[in-house]
């Protein structure tokens, strides 16, 4: 087994790095889990759900730089891919994802299966459960003390091993959606050093949202949504946002995130294969006078199945 020479006060100061990043998302922006502003075009991301419920396979990669002109701000990026099973009342996906805040970072991915009940031609609800594993690492050569290096300090490296699972409901028409959603189920402590340092643990969240789509005209398509979140102790964070999209090949969207920002987003649809989607984050909490706003952008591509699926409600 590997032991590490470090001297006390690096302990200390490495610690209280850990602490410090591990727990800024969650005092920020009430989670530690990673953040999207283009959720609504990939709910994949927190509720397992909501694979399979569309019948075509999806992919998506999200690239989000958080709070840009800030030192170390968070960057994530998320690769995910989620099909119906052909013939079948089930769906099933996957995630990679890195999430890294200064000198520490996540990395991981995760499988899922969700089964759909089919109450008529379009009413579905969805069970979906995520299982995966990720580590999380503290680098210390990416730290620099304004008063010289400590070499203990310079040298560290650690990271910690943990189980993720995550639990989603997913009850859905053509018209609404609502969506529940447990991205941690398992409260882990994270320990990175030996001798089980206890330092930070994974907290729980819960995640509601729910939308409603109305034809306005025959090109316009008005969606009004809201999503709650909710990781104990932070207060709970809501987006309330309003997209619209013309044709379903552009759409505009504005939200406005509680304690948080107001983000504009942007996007294009190439017959309904190809997609692309940008938003900007204008930052409204205390950062604002050091943030020049958050960046995402959102890369898609559709392969619809070509054959119609024969399953028959179970509900009449």
């Amino acid at each position: 087994m590997k032991t590490f020479h470090i001297n006390i006060l690096s302990v200390f100061g490495i610690s209280f790095l850990f602490i410090l990043f591990t727990g800024l998302a969650i005092r920020t922006n009430a989670q530690q889990i990673p953040l999207f502003s283009q959720y609504q075009q990939n709910q994949y991301i927190y509720n397992p759900a909501v694979a399979g419920v569309e019948n075509f396979l999806d992919i998506r990669f999200m690239q989000r730089y958080q709070w840009r002109g800030i030192t170390d701000a968070p960057r994530t990026f998320n690769l995910s891919a989620y099909s119906p099973i052909q013939d079948q009342k089930m769906g099933v996906g996957g995630i990679l994802f890195a999430d890294i805040v200064g000198p520490t970072r996540r990395t991981g991915f995760e499988g899922s299966y969700a089964y759909h009940l089919l109450f008529n031609d379009d009413l579905k609800l969805s069970f979906g459960l995520a299982l995966g594993f990720e580590q999380y690492i503290i680098d210390g050569t990416q730290v620099q003390l304004d008063q010289g290096n400590d070499p203990a300090l310079g040298n560290f490296k650690a990271s910690t091993y943990n189980f993720l699972a995550k639990f989603g409901v997913y009850f859905n028409n053509e018209d609404f959606y609502v969506g529940f959603a447990i991205p941690q189920l398992f409260n882990d402590k994270l320990n990175v050093f030996e001798e089980s340092t206890k330092l930070s643990k994974l907290e729980d969240h819960y995640i509601l949202n729910g939308g409603y789509k109305f034809d306005i005209g025959s090109d316009f398509r008005l969606e009004p949504s809201v999503m709650l979140r909710y990781a104990n102790p932070a207060p709970v964070q809501f987006d309330f946002s309003l997209w619209v999209y013309y044709q379903n090949m552009i759409w505009l969207g504005i939200t406005y995130r509680t304690y948080d920002a107001l983000s504009f987003g942007v996007g294009f649809n190439y017959n309904d294969i190809f997609l692309l989607g940008y938003s900007y984050d204008y930052t409204l909490s205390d950062l604002a006078g050091f943030s020049h706003g958050s960046h995402e952008i959102m890369l898609g591509i559709r392969f619809k199945n070509s054959q119609k699926s024969s399953e028959k409600p179970l509900l009449e």
